[in-house]
Order: structure tokens, then C-alpha cells, then sequence
């Protein structure tokens, strides 16, 4: 079950978007991504989500944070996985969700769950993948399964090794 987010507005699944990314994030392409937010933002998508652990995560919810000047109707949601997680920046989001469904899971397998749980809220996906295996990847995969609309966010040619 879907919780109301602190902005006590439940927001349809067709107007969110999830952000699944790698941590290392180095040499993205920021104003692509800043087009693709703004393409979900045409699109009708108001609320973002971000599991806020590493720097996509944070790069994200950064770009965001910034698009509210053009774009106030727009939230960036935290979604944790603990009660006690620390928060990078907490001026990044309008809020922050600790869902109903992860009171039982135990504890060590509380951010697979919260992952899913974001794309189960979500239309819409916006992927940074650093490697083929490991947690974003397992979550785009759910993604997929899912049916999300997808959209990977390439890397900067300078990022290629030189010729």
C-alpha cells in the first residue's frame, strides 16, 4: 500500500517518476538529464522519488531541487529505508516517505524492498547504470518487469578512454 507522502497529496502512479541509479555518476551528461526531467515534467510527472544513497540519487534530487524555480508544482520525495538513515541534504527534497510495507521486512533487506516499492509507485524511470549487476541494476530490472517507461541516461564521451 502506497503511504501519503508528507505533502499530503497521494500522487497517481501516472504522475511519478523513480530515479535508479549507479553511485559513481562521474561524467554524466547534466544537461541531458536536466532535458529528460524536464520531458517527464511535459509529460505530467509532479513528484520524483529518490532513495537518496548515492550520487545519482543526489544528482538527481539536486536537479530537481533546482527545476522548482521554473517548475514549482514539482516534489522530490526521499523514500527511506530505515527510520534512522541519514540524509545527505535534507533541503533536496519536500519530503520524505518511510513506507507502511517495510515495518516487517528485516532490516538487511529493507533498501531491495524500498526499491521496489519506488517503481511499484511509478510510471516512469529515469536509469543511470554503472555496471551491469548489483542494486540499480536489479531495480531497473523490476523496472522492466514492471513496465515502467525507461529512459538511460548515457554517459559523456570523455568518459571513453582516448584513442
Amino acid at each position: 500500500m502506497r503511504s501519503d507522502y508528507i505533502i499530503n497529496t497521494p500522487v497517481p502512479k501516472e504522475n511519478t517518476a523513480v530515479f535508479i541509479g549507479s553511485n559513481n555518476c562521474t561524467g554524466i551528461d547534466t544537461e541531458h538529464l536536466k532535458a529528460v526531467i524536464i520531458q517527464y515534467i511535459s509529460k505530467g510527472v509532479t513528484l520524483f522519488l529518490s532513495g537518496g544513497m548515492g550520487g545519482f540519487d543526489r544528482l538527481c534530487a539536486g536537479m530537481v531541487h533546482r527545476l522548482k524555480d521554473t517548475y514549482p508544482h514539482i516534489k522530490s520525495c526521499l523514500v527511506l529505508p530505515y527510520l534512522d538513515f541519514k540524509i545527505f541534504d535534507n533541503t533536496l527534497f519536500d519530503c520524505t516517505d518511510f513506507p507502511e510495507c517495510l515495518e516487517s521486512v528485516p532490516y538487511h533487506a529493507r533498501i531491495i524492498r524500498r526499491n521496489r516499492y519506488m517503481a511499484d509507485c511509478s510510471a516512469y524511470a529515469i536509469c543511470y547504470l554503472h555496471s551491469s549487476f548489483g542494486g540499480a541494476a536489479k531495480t531497473r530490472c523490476y523496472a522492466e518487469k514492471k513496465q515502467l517507461i525507461i529512459t538511460d541516461v548515457k554517459k559523456l564521451s570523455k568518459d571513453r578512454p582516448s584513442t
